[in-house]
């Protein structure tokens, strides 16, 4: 069996790592040439978080902001990650099922007001 570098561990051990912010920006594309008409835009962009010690978790997606509710941020993509969750007999989950519960895990814990503060002190010179 070939390895694919992944670091294995089930969902209730991924529950106990902190992960911490590295590192979020904004998407830099062009708006579209809206010929001088006012468009709709969105603003979006990325974020990244890793583990801190022990074993080193990279889990990153994408957002996008929603000035609907006050410029909250919202996950807007399925995550990236060098994680493989397994079942309890140990056995992986497989990569579809692992992004659907890494997106659980991401939409349940507050990441957004540190990526919102990092990406306003990054762009504000």
């Amino acid at each position: 069996m070939c390895d694919t570098g992944y670091i294995r561990m089930s969902y209730a051990q991924l529950q106990r790592v902190r992960l911490v912010h590295l590192v979020s920006g904004v998407d830099q594309d062009e708006p579209a040439d809206g010929a001088g008409h006012a468009t709709s835009t969105a603003i979006g962009g990325y974020t990244e978080w890793v583990s801190q010690g022990g074993l080193m978790i990279t889990v990153g997606w994408d957002w996008q902001m929603l000035p609907q509710r006050g410029c909250a941020l919202a996950r807007a993509s399925p995550p990236s990650s060098n994680l493989m969750l397994q079942d309890p007999a140990g056995d992986d989950l497989g990569p579809r099922k692992t992004a659907l519960l890494l997106e659980t895990f991401i939409d349940n814990f507050s990441w957004q007001p540190e990526a919102l503060q990092y990406i306003s002190i990054r762009y504000s010179n």
